[in-house]
């Protein structure tokens, strides 16, 4: 028999040696797993200690798995509850998480590190009160524990408390003088209550205990753009990008900077790093395209507008300017399509119709360039954007802003409501893109039922149900969809109805064909039939994030995550960016 030190040993030597290997540590895990739930009993201290040991590596996903086995045995388990909501709160799935610590304290009210998590939780859930009520009781018991005076602040800024605030930043500066991150919230009370002066005196102060605190230097380099002192704004951009390279924000507010002082090719060079760090960042785009359009790089600027249009096909700026842009560079139907779309929102856009009516005699529709000019004559007022030259770009607006005049302004990107709170349970955020894309159907290999998700074998029992599927799987493969759904849909209105692989391959296929209706009733009806098939609430989560019902996606995603599909996690994350 192993003791627990030799467990403990043993499962973490195991799990370099798989990480060495380059072997997918969340599979071998399970493989344990799988052998513990097989046993009558399951040794439930030993699966807290691999539990805790996968928490130590970042492997989340696979310790909630040693968790959840932990509470199918012992559902008390305050710990086990515990350490499972530290797993998701590194995963940001904070409502699960609060969920869990709501559980554990209810079990065990006495555990101080409880209080102090789920305090971290409700900051992000914006429930600030209960956030307060939480971090005051821990400290009732750890009264000198930094993160939690400093997150308790926090909470008191979002609830505009200056004065308390101030208080508590007082008493954390007194036991921490050199605690810059204090400094910078003090500065920022100070706005808060119009007293600028002051705040720059503590910002100051940050950089006099450490120059390299690039928080400070961006700061300041805020403040100084917005008292138009673009020489100092540009300089201290600089200093804050010099101590923090990777900062796409930095970059992005430098660029409207050098925008502000004409150096074009310097702020379309900060645009390239955004988009280079986030290829999928709209204002980045925007602004580089209204760069690119003023200094006469018309097929580049065309490309920015592009990507932007692809995001918001609504955007009727982005349209106006990739209008004007294709008209320059003789695109004139491209122009006539944009122009359109421009006057059928707007029907008495009269710059418009003289556009578009050059257009049309460019292609020689002179028939309809003559329509376009009768509404031209008939207005009675300039013309609102005058000849449409390019002037220099110094304004900026909110990206919620679209009156047609603001079509030459840069955007603002919109105020970021997600703060780094300092917190040691912050862990290692694993945030791999995953595309809004179905997990596809089960396949048969040898005696399992198989998919590309996890590799997770579900065992055949039923061989009508195996030739059903490979029989569905090769008209698929042909492009024979309906023949292939045909024949699921038999097999599910005949004997086969019982069989959650078979409704969840229907709603694979359902999906595809863009039923998206008839998809989730599918994968509804296959984990109906088997709650342990992660994949179907997946999908049927993917139907509603296509469908924009986010608040019904983001709690199957949470389960499908916490029963060790991984992806589910990543896709939660980007639905509540979006959401």
């Amino acid at each position: 028999m192993y003791s627990i030190t030799d467990v403990l040993h043993h499962s973490i030597l195991y799990i370099r040696q798989a990480a060495s290997k380059g072997r997918c540590l969340c599979l071998l895990l399970l493989c344990f797993l799988a052998g513990q739930k097989a046993e009558a009993q399951v040794n439930t201290q030993q699966v807290m200690i691999m539990g805790r040991a996968a928490l130590y590596y970042d492997d989340y996903v696979t310790a909630i798995q040693y968790f959840n086995t932990v509470l199918e045995a012992k559902p008390y388990l305050a710990d086990a509850l515990y350490y499972r909501a530290v797993a998701k709160v590194s995963l940001e799935d904070y409502e699960s998480a609060d969920a869990d610590l709501q559980q554990a304290i209810l079990f065990n009210p006495f555990r101080a590190e409880y209080y102090q998590l789920r305090g971290l939780c409700r900051i992000h859930l914006q429930d600030y009160d209960d956030a307060i009520a939480d971090y005051t009781r821990f400290l009732a018991e750890n009264p000198k524990d930094q993160s939690a005076l400093y997150n308790r602040i926090l909470c008191r800024l979002e609830q505009k408390d200056f004065e308390q605030a101030d208080k508590e930043l007082d008493t954390l500066l007194a036991a921490w003088p050199k605690f810059t991150r204090a400094y910078l919230v003090k500065a920022q009370v100070c706005l808060e209550r119009h007293d600028t002066l002051a705040g720059m005196v503590w910002i100051d102060s940050v950089l006099t205990i450490n120059r390299r605190e690039h928080s400070a230097w961006a700061f300041k380099g805020r403040y100084a753009l917005q008292h138009d002192s673009l020489r100092l704004a540009d300089s201290c951009y600089t200093q804050a990008l010099r101590y923090e390279k990777g900062n796409a924000d930095y970059y992005l507010e430098r660029a409207q900077v050098r925008n502000a002082q004409s150096r074009y090719a310097l702020a379309i060079a900060d645009y390239d790093r955004v988009i280079e760090m986030i290829p999928q960042h709209f204002v980045a785009h925007y602004n580089r395209g209204l760069i690119r359009a003023l200094i006469g790089d018309d097929n580049r600027a065309i490309a920015d507008f592009d990507f932007v249009i692809s995001q918001e096909p609504d955007n009727v700026l982005a349209i106006y300017n990739r209008a004007e842009l294709r008209r320059q560079v003789g695109d004139n139907r491209g122009a006539i399509a944009d122009y359109s779309r421009l006057i059928a929102e707007y029907p008495s856009f009269v710059y418009g119709y003289a556009q578009r009516s050059q257009c049309y005699r460019s292609i020689g529709d002179h028939k309809r360039a003559m329509r376009d000019e009768l509404v031209v004559r008939k207005a009675d007022y300039d013309l609102i954007f005058g000849n449409g030259k390019r002037r220099p770009v110094k304004s900026v607006r909110k990206r919620s802003e679209k009156a047609l005049e603001q079509y030459d302004q840069l955007v603002e990107e919109d105020a970021d409501t997600v703060h780094n709170y300092f917190s040691e349970f912050a862990g290692k955020i694993q945030n791999r893109k995953v595309e809004r894309v179905f997990i596809p159907p089960f396949r048969s290999e040898g005696q399992q039922f198989v998919t590309e998700s996890r590799r997770m074998p579900l065992f055949i029992a039923n061989d009508a149900l195996k030739a059903t599927v490979d029989s569905a799987n090769v008209l698929l493969a042909a492009g024979q969809t309906q023949q292939a759904l045909g024949l699921l849909r038999d097999a599910a209105a005949g004997n086969l109805q019982s069989e959650a692989v078979l409704h969840y391959n229907i709603g694979c296929v359902e999906a595809e064909t863009g039923s998206l209706d008839a998809a989730e009733a599918a994968f509804s009806k296959a984990f109906a039939l088997d709650s342990q098939l992660a994949e179907a609430l997946y999908n049927r989560a993917v139907v509603y994030l296509l469908l924009n019902r986010e608040e019904e996606a983001l709690p199957l995603l949470s389960k499908a995550g916490e029963m060790g599909l991984y992806k589910a996690y990543n896709l939660l994350k980007q639905a509540k960016k979006k959401h």
